[in-house]
């Protein structure tokens, strides 16, 4: 939203936006980046405009504020390790290892871009490929199906994770006819309601009742 139209002045905006960063706390290490780099946080404009703060240390020795970056960053290292197998722990909670037999029939993620079409709307999976054989808990060996083809099948090794069950897009499930709109008379409530009511002469009114109980 900082960008023109034309996406030109990007570059302008760019020292902003990593000065931005480098002075954000990360949730992940504890510290801002730029703490981590200079052993201190950076000085922005309103600094300069507070009364000055001395610190309880001496900022311009350079002993001192190498030890605390030292210690800045192996304790950034001990709370990167412990988002990691947080990460993980919840990951693997989450998911469970997918296994194919030789002969099953999958899809293939592969990323595409074209230009003037948005990447969301794209197609990203491709197939069918024909799984070949498993070469590790992981990877398998795969080649295009296609029975009617006579050309040499394109071959490749690919992760598991690029990979999902084939369902023949032609094959349609079968669902129940939904009702038309005229037949819905929307819920019955226990409120009072109007009724239609002909009089001996042949005309209309409505009454209000309380609704039937059956």
């Amino acid at each position: 939203m900082y960008v023109d139209v034309e996406q030109k002045n990007w570059d302008e905006i760019l020292p902003f936006v990593t000065f931005a960063y480098n002075t954000a706390k990360q949730e992940t290490t504890g510290f801002t980046p730029f703490y981590l780099l200079h052993g201190r946080e950076a000085e922005t404009t309103l600094d300069t405009m507070l009364p000055f703060c001395p610190n309880d240390f001496d900022d311009n020795n350079i002993t001192k504020i190498a030890a605390r970056a030292e210690e800045s960053r192996q304790l950034a290292r001990v709370h990167t390790l412990r988002a990691q197998d947080k990460d993980r722990r919840r990951y693997d909670s989450k998911h469970q290892m997918v296994s194919y037999a030789p002969g099953d029939l999958v899809w293939i993620y592969t990323p595409v871009r074209k230009v003037g079409l948005s990447e969301k709307l794209l197609r990203r999976y491709f197939g069918p490929y024909q799984v070949l054989r498993r070469l590790s808990a992981v990877t398998y060996a795969v080649q295009d199906f296609d029975p009617a083809s006579r050309k040499r099948k394109l071959r490749e090794v690919v992760h598991v994770l690029r990979m999902k069950p084939y369902h023949d897009p032609a094959e349609q499930i079968e669902t129940e006819d939904i009702p038309p709109k005229e037949s819905y008379k929307g819920p019955i409530t226990r409120s009072r309601i109007k009724t239609l009511e002909q009089n001996d002469s042949g005309a209309l009114s409505f009454s209000r009742g309380a609704m039937p109980h059956a």
